[in-house]
């Protein structure tokens, strides 16, 4: 695939996986052709083939073979995928979403603490400082998208301090969608976040300490402290005990 057929293939992509997002190509349904949809996109077949192939792939596209590909429930969709979650914020992402999001980070994060505080060796804690430090430097400038990418350093040197190939290969997966919970989760005015800066701080001396226990705590606390600012106010009843 040359260039040119590339990037005309990477826009119809993004604007079927639009419309798929916002229901104009409905569930269960078949979608255009590829001849119409060329028509539509001025656009050749091939460009319009690797778009249908590349949205099957990531499961929003049931792709029949001499038959017209059709929408799939959500449920099918790649939510790890970064491309789906980008295309998800794009429109807007739901709030029943979001809360998914948390949800299963405080399922998988606080053990992954405490495993990291049974594990870190003084290279892993350096790499948890120095993301911590960006958080810092992030606040101090003011800037988003160094806080964010401290944040997510943060917690992905955390995971890679419990040298467990398995928990790695689930936080590699997880990685895009943790980005996606910062930014969900971020204070519009960064000058907000100095407690978040001490929650992170916490955790990292716990970590250094090797008190699984307390990392394991701190981390639910970060998590937590999070979802009741922009989430929940409260813990929804059917979920209390669990965490």
């Amino acid at each position: 695939m040359n260039k040119l057929t590339s990037s005309v293939s990477e826009s119809i992509t993004r604007d079927l996986a639009l419309r798929i997002i916002r229901g104009e190509l409905a569930v269960g349904l078949p979608i255009p052709g590829e001849n119409e949809l060329a028509q539509q996109y001025e656009a050749s077949r091939t460009s319009v083939r690797n778009a249908l192939q590349v949205l099957g792939a990531k499961g929003m596209l049931l792709i029949q073979a001499k038959r017209r590909s059709i929408v799939t429930p959500r449920e099918q969709w790649s939510f790890l995928d970064a491309e789906v979650l980008s295309w998800l914020e794009d429109v807007g992402i739901e709030s029943e979403l979001v809360e998914q999001l948390m949800l299963t980070r405080l399922i998988f994060e606080p053990d992954v603490a405490a495993m990291a505080a049974l594990n870190a060796t003084g290279h892993d804690l350096a790499a948890i400082e120095d993301a911590l430090a960006t958080m810092q430097s992030g606040q101090k400038n003011n800037s988003a998208a160094e806080f964010e990418q401290g944040d997510l350093a943060f917690h992905t040197a955390v995971l890679q301090s419990c040298h467990n190939p398995f928990l790695a290969s689930v936080g590699n997966a997880l990685s895009a969608a943790m980005l996606l919970s910062f930014k969900q989760t971020l204070e519009a005015d960064l000058q907000l976040t100095q407690e978040a800066v001490q929650q992170h701080r916490d955790l990292l001396e716990a970590i250094r300490l090797k008190q699984a226990d307390s990392a394991r705590k701190c981390m639910r606390h970060i998590l937590l402290s999070a979802a009741h600012k922009h989430i929940w106010r409260e813990i929804p009843e059917k979920y209390q005990h669990f965490f």
